[in-house]
C-alpha cells in the first residue's frame, strides 16, 4: 500500500493520520468518498452534517466578501441561518486591524525532504515590506487553549508553509518573525487566539513535520485507532464496524474544521445561491 505518485501532504491528511491511520488509507490511498446522509441517518448525524455545511457557507460567503461582492447581497442570501450571525461577527469584527492586501482561499505549497506540503488558507492578509498574517474562520463554540492550538497540526502546517513560501507571495525575502496566525472564533463574538512565530519554532515544526510525513511515506500498514472518540462521527465509521454514532454533545467542531468539514466540498456551495 503506497502514497499516490506526487501526493501533496496537508493539515487535513496529517491529522487525519494522527487520528486514525485507517481513515487516512481510506481517505487518501483508496480514494474512498464519504457516504451521502439520507433520511435512515440518525437526528444526531444529519444536525451534524448541517452544522458542517453551514461552515462550508460561512467560508464561501467570507470568500466572496473578500473578493468585493456587496456585503448587503451576501447578507440577504444568508438571513436567519447560523452562517448569518457568523457572517455579521467576522464583518463586525474577524476584519479589524489586517493588513490592507488581502488573498482570500489562498493555497501555498512548500516542500520537506522532498515531500510536498500545502496549506489552504481562510485569507492571507499581507503588506510589502511588512508582516503577513494568515486568518483561519472558527465555527466552533469552544475556543481551546493557547498551548493544545500551538501543538495542533493546523497551526503547525499553517505557520511553516506561510514562513517557507510567503517570500514568493510578497516579492521579497520573509522572516519567520514576520509571519502571523489569528484564529477568529466567529461563533463567540469573533474572538481571537493568535500566533507569532519564529526561527526555532521553524525549525522545531520542521522536524515534527519531517518524521511524520516519514512515517506515513514508509507504512505499509495503517490500524485502526484505539481511541473510539476519533469514530463518533467519522464518515467510514459503518465500515469499520464502529457501532453508532456519538452525541452531538461531545463534539468539538473545531476539531473536524480541518478533518471532516473539507468532505462536504465547495463543488456543492453552488446551491448556497451565489
Amino acid at each position: 500500500m503506497t502514497l499516490p505518485a506526487n501526493f501533496v501532504f496537508s493539515a487535513k491528511s496529517l491529522q487525519s493520520y494522527v487520528d486514525c491511520p485507517r481513515r487516512f488509507q481510506l481517505r487518501y490511498i483508496e480514494g474512498w468518498r464519504p457516504p451521502t446522509m439520507t433520511a435512515s441517518n440518525t437526528a444526531d448525524e444529519l444536525a451534524y452534517e448541517a452544522r458542517l455545511r453551514q461552515g462550508a457557507k460561512l467560508h464561501h460567503f467570507a470568500k466572496l466578501s473578500q473578493q468585493g461582492v456587496p456585503q448587503d447581497m451576501l447578507k440577504a442570501a444568508i438571513k436567519g441561518e447560523d452562517a448569518a450571525q457568523w457572517f455579521d461577527k467576522l464583518l463586525s469584527n474577524g476584519l479589524s486591524g489586517l493588513p490592507e492586501k488581502r488573498l482570500p482561499e489562498k493555497r501555498l505549497e512548500t516542500t520537506l525532504n522532498g515531500l510536498r506540503l500545502m496549506a489552504q488558507f481562510d485569507l492571507i492578509a499581507y503588506d510589502p515590506g511588512g508582516d503577513l498574517v494568515i486568518v483561519d474562520w472558527k465555527t466552533g463554540d469552544t475556543m481551546p487553549g493557547r498551548e493544545t492550538l500551538r501543538q495542533r497540526l493546523q497551526t503547525i502546517v499553517y505557520l511553516y508553509v506561510a514562513a517557507q513560501a510567503g517570500e514568493r507571495l510578497m516579492g521579497e525575502p520573509l522572516s519567520p518573525e514576520r509571519v502571523h496566525l489569528v484564529y477568529a472564533y466567529l461563533a463567540r463574538g469573533g474572538q481571537r487566539n493568535s500566533f507569532t512565530y519564529s526561527h526555532l519554532d521553524m525549525l522545531a515544526d520542521a522536524g515534527r513535520l519531517t518524521d511524520l510525513m516519514g512515517e506515513i511515506k514508509r507504512a505499509d500498514d495503517f490500524p485502526l485507532t484505539t481511541n473510539h472518540s476519533h469514530c463518533r462521527f467519522c464518515a467510514f465509521r459503518v465500515q469499520c464496524e464502529r457501532g453508532e454514532a456519538g452525541s452531538l454533545d461531545d463534539v468539538d467542531y473545531d476539531d473536524v474544521d480541518e478533518a471532516d468539514e473539507a468532505e462536504l466540498g465547495f463543488e456543492q456551495i453552488g446551491e448556497f445561491g451565489f
